[in-house]
C-alpha cells in the first residue's frame, strides 16, 4: 500500500512540474520581444526580402530596406536571372534555381551573400495569392502615365491612364505584362512601383483600422508565405503609417547579358562588387539625415568620363542615383587622360559640390560657374584615373 502511495505522489509531482515547464514555455513565448519589433525599437535598418513568384518559380525580388528613425526606405531589385555561383550544383548558374516553395533557406542565404549584408525577413508573394491580398485590401492606388493596351501570354492587358485604384487581377496585370522593345528599367520600375503602392496601402487609416480585427488579419497573413510572426508583422503594419513611400529610393542590379547553355543570365558589372556597394549605399542613405536633406535631393549632375575605362561615368551615375541624386547628362571628357577626379560647382552652392564630393571621397572640388553649360546642372564631376570605381585614392 505504501508503495502505491509512493508512485501517486511521484506522479502528481511530475504532473505539476510538467505543467509548470508547459506554462514557463507558452509565457516566453508570448512575452518574449519579436525580432523585428525589437529592430525597431533599436533604430537600427529593417531588411525583409521580397520573393515574387508563379507556379513553383521565381519571378523577381525585392530587397526592402527601411530605417525606423529616418522613416526612409530603399527598394532593391533583383531578377531572376542574376548570374551566381551555385554551391549546391558546383556550377554558374541563375539564382532562381535555388526557389524552392515553402523552403527560402537557401535562396535568402544567396542573397544575403551576394548584397553583403544579413536579411532577417522573407515574404514570398505568390502570383494568385496577390490579387486575393490586394482584393482584401480593397485595391492598390497606381498612377499609370499612359492607358495600356496589349496582348501578353494569350491574355489581352486593358489598363487606364492617370491615379487609378487597381483590384487584384488588374494589379498582377499591371506588375506582370511587358511590352515589345519595353526597356529593362521601366519593367523594373513598374514592379517596384506596386510595392511601394502595397506599402503605402497597408499603412492607411483604414486598412490599419482593418488590421485590429483579428480574423481580418488573419486573413491577410495567411496570403503570405513568410518567416515574420504575427505580431512582428502588426508591428511592421503600424511602422508604415509612420512611412512616406513617395520618397523610397530605388535601384537595382546593373551588369551585362551572356547566353549560357541557351539561358540569358545577368552578370552584375565589378564581378558583383558594385552590386555590393549599391546596397551599402542605399543602406547610407536611408540612414543618414545630414548629408541627403530635400534640398539635397534636388541637386542635378553631370558626369563625365576622363579616362579610357569604358562605361565608368554610368556606373558612377547608377551610384548617385541610388542616393537619390538626378544625373542629367552622362559622357565623355574632353580627353581621356585626367590624373585627378574633378567636382566642379555649376551654381554657386560650393557646399552642395562639396557634399557630391564627399560619396566618392573626392578632395578636389572648385567652383567654375559658366553659362554654356547645360542649365539643369548643379554639379559637374570628371572621373580621373585615380577613380577606381567607388572612391578616388589618394
Amino acid at each position: 500500500m505504501r508503495k502505491k502511495r509512493l508512485d501517486k505522489s511521484v506522479l502528481l509531482l511530475a504532473l505539476i512540474v510538467g505543467l509548470i515547464g508547459i506554462m514557463a514555455v507558452m509565457g516566453y513565448l508570448y512575452l518574449r520581444p519579436d525580432v523585428m519589433t525589437v529592430t525597431m525599437k533599436k533604430g537600427q535598418p529593417v531588411k525583409i526580402l521580397f520573393v515574387f513568384s508563379e507556379n513553383g518559380e521565381l519571378r523577381f525580388m525585392e530587397l526592402f530596406l527601411y530605417h525606423p528613425v529616418q522613416k526612409k526606405g530603399g527598394l532593391f531589385h533583383i531578377p531572376e536571372n542574376l548570374g551566381t555561383k551555385i554551391d549546391q550544383l558546383d556550377r554558374v548558374d541563375e539564382i532562381s534555381v535555388l526557389y524552392k516553395p515553402g523552403k527560402l533557406s537557401e535562396l535568402k542565404k544567396k542573397v544575403e551573400q551576394i548584397v553583403e549584408s544579413d536579411i532577417p525577413f522573407y515574404i514570398d508573394m505568390r502570383i494568385g495569392n496577390i490579387s486575393r491580398l490586394v482584393d482584401l485590401l480593397e485595391g492598390i492606388e497606381l498612377y499609370i502615365s499612359n492607358p495600356v493596351d496589349t496582348e501578353y501570354n494569350g491574355k489581352r492587358i486593358l489598363l487606364p491612364s492617370g491615379i487609378v485604384l487597381l483590384d487584384g487581377e488588374k494589379v498582377e496585370d499591371y506588375i506582370g505584362y511587358e511590352e515589345p522593345n519595353e526597356e529593362e528599367r521601366d519593367k523594373v520600375w513598374r514592379k517596384q512601383k506596386f510595392l511601394q503602392a502595397l506599402l503605402k496601402r497597408i499603412g492607411e487609416p483604414s486598412v490599419l483600422a482593418f488590421m485590429e480585427n483579428d480574423d481580418a488579419f488573419n486573413r491577410f497573413y495567411e496570403e503570405l508565405e513568410t518567416n515574420i510572426s504575427r505580431r512582428d508583422l502588426r508591428s511592421f503594419i503600424r511602422e508604415m503609417a509612420e512611412f512616406d513611400p513617395e520618397h523610397i529610393y530605388p535601384a537595382r542590379v546593373e551588369g551585362k547579358l551572356y547566353l549560357v547553355e541557351e539561358k540569358e543570365i545577368l552578370f552584375p558589372h565589378l564581378k558583383g562588387e558594385y552590386l555590393k556597394l549599391n546596397v551599402k549605399q542605399l543602406l547610407d542613405t536611408i540612414s543618414s539625415n545630414e548629408i541627403f536633406d530635400d534640398e539635397q535631393l534636388t541637386v542635378t549632375l553631370e558626369i563625365l568620363n576622363g579616362t579610357d575605362v569604358n562605361g565608368l561615368a554610368s556606373r558612377t551615375a547608377h551610384l548617385y542615383q541610388n542616393y537619390g541624386y538626378e544625373v542629367v547628362s552622362v559622357g565623355n571628357a574632353d580627353h581621356d587622360n585626367y590624373s585627378a577626379t574633378i567636382v566642379l560647382d555649376r551654381k554657386g552652392r560650393f557646399d552642395v559640390a562639396e557634399k557630391v564630393a564627399q560619396i566618392i571621397k573626392c578632395e578636389r572640388v572648385r567652383t567654375e560657374i559658366s553659362n554654356t553649360e547645360l542649365e539643369s546642372t548643379d554639379v559637374t564631376i570628371i572621373l580621373g584615373k585615380d577613380f577606381d570605381g567607388t572612391n578616388c585614392k589618394r
